[in-house]
């Protein structure tokens, strides 16, 4: 299996936002499901670059302090969840098309793993037998 790289999955992270709302616009044909996805989708694109950079910050630079990645990472997920809570509260959203959305990491890391089936340098590694 490819290794996936943080990289790969944002691309698709960005592929799946748009594709998604521009399929929950043309199947469903109404602007409340096309922006439930939308937002949905764009909150957890931007919710794992902020986690990457977080992560690749404490690690990268040994001066940081593990405090503050333990201080950021906690504060991130608050504010995510705030976001959350106040996009379904008060919002006008559909919410099975906002959990759709929501989940567009975890699809895009489905394709990943799928497309790294079918790449032709894992093949060639299970015929070598590496």
């Amino acid at each position: 299996m490819r290794e996936a790289t943080l990289s790969d999955i944002e691309r698709l992270n960005a592929i799946v936002l748009l594709l998604g709302s521009v399929m929950s616009a043309v199947i469903m044909r109404e602007f409340k499901h096309f922006f439930s996805f939308a937002v949905g989708s764009s909150m957890m694109v931007l919710n794992f670059r902020f986690l990457r950079k977080i992560i690749e910050g404490g690690f990268s630079n040994p001066n940081i302090s593990k405090k503050e990645v333990l201080i950021k990472l906690p504060v991130k997920f608050l504010i995510l969840v705030a976001l959350v809570t106040v996009v379904i509260v008060f919002g006008d959203v559909s919410v099975t098309f906002f959990l759709i959305g929501l989940s567009t990491v975890f699809i895009s890391i489905v394709i990943n793993q799928v497309l790294g089936i079918f790449s032709p340098a894992t093949k060639r590694r299970q015929k070598n037998g590496a």
